[in-house]
């Protein structure tokens, strides 16, 4: 077993039985509400079952970053990591169930979406009204208690640490949950936009959407997935707010969450959804502005361009027209400077961990060695 997969073993192992607790201490304490309790927390726990734990994994690998050997091994299978790990996990479900609710998602790790699982129980059990609306309303509450369930965990890990630390590591995770709001609103609203007239400059018209696709990216997906954790990990195991180890260690997260988030865009479009578990092409069918969209906007004819309009934001499109639209993004090279970007940002990365390294911020060899194999694992993946 590798170093980082002994990490990740062992934080994923104590965020999973955190997790097992809250959802176990909430059915204790609902045992009165009958099966209206049940039905939600079986929703979130059978959602909570799934995903990679990594912004747990950054953030224990952030917190215990000044640790080595046993000790840290002491820090990482701990209560502290555990209950951050379980906030960053709950916060994490109550945002996704929300983004399938908004983007009319079908599936989420494989299993169908909360508001899916909530009509369908709706016609099962032929329930009066309407079977979708019940779906989403019954999905927004769970996200709802997903995010309060989120802070009491968060809570609960600031009481395992020192008192100095607590108000900058709540301050950045309030930070994120502002951030992710606004960058959903970003996305939502990019959608809406009309794309552009074919007697535009499409290079022009294709830049400014890489422009606004990166805002997105910045503010909805690469700070929360990966900048945000390391910060409130850091933070909370003592390093100092405004010094040189967490302006490198923002460097950091941000140019892998970057990264991160242009290999989804990537495989939202060309990924297995064997490996996925989501169909492909369903950022197409839901409008989503990507980088691999503009970049292919930029590159590709008018005959490209009419292919790439008759499926973005058709719920309809089929497989036949979701894989003609894939084949000129590869065709036009969009795909391969997407690929390049994803690299730039991945090597950005890189360098801001050979100067924090440097900075004498305390970073142990361990740290530093899973910081560099954690920056290639959201990079090099097919899911």
């Amino acid at each position: 077993m590798t170093q980082i997969d002994r990490t990740m073993s062992l934080v994923r192992q104590a965020v999973d039985e955190r997790l097992s607790q809250a959802i176990a201490e909430r059915r204790d304490e609902w045992s009165d509400a009958g099966p209206a309790a049940a039905e939600l927390l079986d929703a979130a726990a059978d959602l909570l079952r799934g995903g990679k734990r990594m912004r747990a994994v950054l953030a224990a690998i952030a917190l215990s970053a000044t640790t080595d050997g046993a000790r840290r091994e002491d820090v990482l299978s701990g209560r502290a990591c555990a209950g951050l790990g379980a906030a960053l996990e709950l916060y994490q479900a109550s945002a996704l169930i929300h983004d399938d609710v908004i983007d009319a998602a079908l599936t989420r790790r494989g299993l169908p979406a909360a508001h899916r699982r909530f009509a369908t129980a709706h016609r099962g059990s032929h329930w009066l009204g309407d079977a979708e609306a019940h779906g989403r309303s019954a999905a927004i509450l769970l996200g709802d208690l997903l995010l309060s369930a989120a802070g009491v965990e968060l809570g609960a890990a600031l009481a395992q640490c020192p008192r100095g630390t607590r108000a900058a590591a709540r301050a950045a995770f309030d930070a994120m949950t502002e951030e992710v709001a606004l960058g959903q609103y970003l996305d939502v609203r990019a959608e809406s936009l009309p794309l552009p007239d074919e007697g535009a400059d499409h290079a022009a018209a294709g830049r400014a959407m890489e422009e606004a696709a990166l805002a997105v990216v910045l503010r909805k997906s690469a700070r929360y997935s990966v900048m945000r954790p390391l910060l409130i990990g850091a933070l909370l195991g003592g390093l100092p707010p405004g010094g040189e180890g967490a302006r490198r260690l923002a460097e950091l997260g941000e140019a892998a969450g970057v990264a991160f988030q242009l290999r989804d865009d990537e495989l939202g479009v060309f990924g297995d959804p064997a490996h996925t578990g989501k169909p492909a092409g369903d950022d197409l069918r839901e409008g989503k502005r990507t980088v691999l969209l503009a970049l292919a906007w930029q590159r590709c004819d008018a005959g490209g361009r009419a292919v790439l309009r008759r499926v973005l934001a058709n719920a309809r499109a089929d497989a036949g027209e979701i894989a003609a639209a894939a084949a000129i993004i590869e065709e036009c090279g969009a795909r391969a400077a997407h690929e390049e970007r994803i690299e730039a940002h991945a090597e950005r990365a890189r360098r801001a961990l050979e100067a924090l390294i440097t900075a004498e911020a305390g970073l142990s060899r361990s740290a530093a060695a899973d910081l560099a194999s954690v920056i290639s694992l959201l990079t090099d993946r097919s899911a």
